[in-house]
């Protein structure tokens, strides 16, 4: 055999046999049910990359290799590796994520650089057993690590820690001379001690339960970016870093910050919004350009005693002010974001409401016209046909998914608003058709990753009871607890409703908008049920996402529960997925959600999707400034 590059993915491969090669450079054996590789069997001395990510490896056992480099074993079942038994001189990447692993004992490798063990049951690295010279990152996040012990690098740059249930860091008994990244994000820790790095540029300690910060202690010279947002921090004494540029303190309990005190030259970035501010002190900073200060309860700011010669951004919405303040500045002024606005100040409200809740697109029915009155139906003029749903959130602003739009030219869109039927010639004088002028995705958009995008339309939106505003989330911490899966202790799971033109369970597009009402499920069941059911890796399962559907395990697709099984479909990217909030007077909709994609098998329909096949939503709440920053600057 003569190649360089061999590939059997997703090929339901249960075990590889003896292999010889002598000009094979990269393997990838992805998506299979292997559950054994007999590694001594094997003569492949160039190999360089070898990928069984998601099969169903068990154990690895005694490997040789003088030309591997780098090495992918995320998504299998490993509860051991016996990496004393490894001869891998040239091994620079190790992944063994998403994996069942319970510890990590001594290892050695003086060519190791990068080491991924995320998302496994770790509860213990005998850190003082490593020798790792070369080893540069380090991911044990997502593990349940109780603390972290003494741990020795010359080499290590990135730590992550995040996702743990550490209690306490003793960072006199770290010695990492070159550690530029450290997070712990998401532990269970009270306090940060004194601490003291030369190195250190990125500290990311969100998501815990800090209550005190001894940052009169700190010495850390080079610390750019400071994460301490969601925490339980009541005020922020005095702070001095001649390095800091990004601080976040968003989603804590803070009553006061004493800017006086601090001593930031070149800080640009500070968030302070979802905390318990009354005030805004006398402010003064020579480079600070974004201030968030949203979601407090703010009812004055004295700008005639700011010096903030730089300051380009300034978030003030949802606080208690009862009038504009005025300042002077050169720059851009963000207040009470517009598109929660309309000419009569509303958005979510329905025109014309059904007595009781209908169902979506698989397992869905019609929905009443005018009953979602915010669903855009986006429209490709070469293909006739609406491909995509959005949600209008401005007056001249819809938002979708950034797959329906990415590498298509916006003269090829068009945008209905107020439609119900598919077919262009059932619409009546309440549709509104509106030609696309210009589309923002997000500039992090990587396929499912950050699936979202603006359209922006040639005219505003004439708004009537057909034609309405969807609300944006206003608040990070409902949203999330919805969007987590929290459920209510009344009422159980909390429930939204998608509406879209997509396919239903006869694999067919729909003639007129369907709705159905989805449950939100806890992101590690769906990621269980997704690899049970595809034995796909849901890698897309992310902060930034959320699953919904619904709950019904049936055994057989061919029974009638099974065949009025609820989910989304091909069609309905771009739809939004909204909720009643009752925060909002007169229970207002909100948008959380846009329809992304949906795990399936090979050669899989829609007409048997099964129980348990989730669809995936983009978290609308986590770009909310970004929505609000595109819709600002290109007004």
């Amino acid at each position: 055999m003569h190649c360089d590059l061999l590939a059997f993915q997703c090929a339901l491969l249960t075990s590889v046999p003896a292999f010889k090669s002598d000009s094979l450079e990269e393997l990838n054996l992805e998506h299979n049910k292997i559950t054994n590789v007999e590694f001594d069997k094997w003569a492949t001395p160039n190999l360089r990359i070898l990928k069984l990510w998601s099969i169903s490896l068990t154990s690895v056992p005694a490997f040789k290799s003088d030309s591997l480099e780098e090495l992918d074993l995320s998504g299998n079942k490993i509860t051991n590796v016996e990496l004393d038994k490894w001869a891998t001189p040239k091994l620079r990447i190790l992944n063994l994520s998403w994996n069942s692993l319970m510890s990590v004992p001594a290892f050695k490798s003086d060519s190791l650089e990068e080491f991924y063990l995320d998302k496994n049951k770790i509860t213990n690295v005998e850190f003082d057993k490593w020798a790792t010279p070369k080893l540069r990152i380090l991911k044990l996040d997502e593990n349940s690590l109780t603390s972290v012990p003494a741990f020795k690098s010359d080499s290590l740059e990135e730590l992550d820690l995040g996702g743990n249930k550490i209690t306490n860091v003793e960072f006199d008994k770290l010695a990492t001379l070159k550690l530029k990244i450290l997070k712990l994000y998401s532990n269970s820790l009270t306090t940060v001690p004194a601490f003291k790095s030369d190195s250190l540029e990125e500290f990311y300690v969100d998501k815990n339960k800090i209550t005190n910060v001894e940052f009169d202690k700190w010495a850390t010279p080079k610390l750019r970016i400071l994460k301490l947002d969601e925490n339980s921090l009541r005020s922020v004494p005095a702070f001095k870093s001649g390095s800091l540029e990004e601080f976040y303190l968003d989603k804590n309990k803070i009553t006061n910050v004493e800017f006086d005190k601090w001593a930031t030259p070149k800080l640009r970035i500070l968030r302070l919004h979802s905390n318990s501010l009354t005030s805004v002190p006398p402010f003064k900073s020579d480079n600070l350009e974004e201030l968030d200060l949203r979601m407090n309860k703010i009812t004055n700011v004295e700008f005639d005693k700011w010096a903030t010669p730089k300051l380009r951004e300034l978030k003030l919405s949802n606080n208690e002010l009862t009038s504009i303040p005025s300042f002077k500045c050169d720059s851009v002024y963000v207040g009470f974001p517009a598109s929660k606005s309309t000419e009569n100040n509303i958005c979510g409200r329905r025109g014309n409401l059904v007595p009781s809740a209908q169902r979506l697109i698989r397992g869905g029915k019609e929905a009443a016209p005018g009953s979602w009155p915010w669903q855009a139906a986006i429209y490709h003029v070469n293909i006739g046909d609406i491909i995509c749903g959005g949600a209008l959130i401005g007056m001249r602003w819809v938002l979708t998914a950034a797959h329906c739009v990415v590498g298509h030219d916006v003269d090829n869109f068009f945008v209905y608003l107020g439609k119900h039927y598919r077919n262009v010639s059932q619409d009546d004088e309440f549709v509104q058709k509106m030609k696309a002028t210009q589309i923002f995705v997000h500039d992090k958009y990587t396929g499912w990753e950050s699936d979202i995008a603006l359209m922006k339309l040639h005219d505003s939106a004439n708004l009537n009871e057909w034609v309405q505003l969807i609300c944006l989330p206003f608040n990070d911490d409902i949203s999330d607890d919805i969007l987590d899966g929290v459920e209510d202790r009344f009422c159980g799971p909390h429930p939204g409703k998608v509406a879209g033109w997509g396919r239903d369970a006869s694999d067919l597009v729909t003639d007129v908008l369907t709705e159905v009402q989805l449950t939100v499920i806890p992101k590690s069941e769906c990621r269980y049920k997704i690899y049970e059911i595809t034995k796909n890796h849901p890698a897309s399962i992310s902060r930034s996402t959320f699953c919904a559907g619904e709950r019904n395990y049936s055994s057989s697709i061919v029974n009638d529960n099974a065949k009025e099984y609820k989910t989304v479909c091909g069609g309905d990217s771009g739809s939004p997925i909204v909720f009643a909030s009752h925060s909002l007077l007169k229970s207002q909709w909100v948008v959380e959600g846009l329809v992304s994609h949906i795990y399936a098998k090979s050669g899989q329909n829609c007409s048997n999707y099964e129980p348990g096949q989730y669809g995936v939503f983009t978290k609308v709440n986590k770009f909310v400034d970004w929505i609000e920053e595109t819709m600002s600057m290109n007004s």
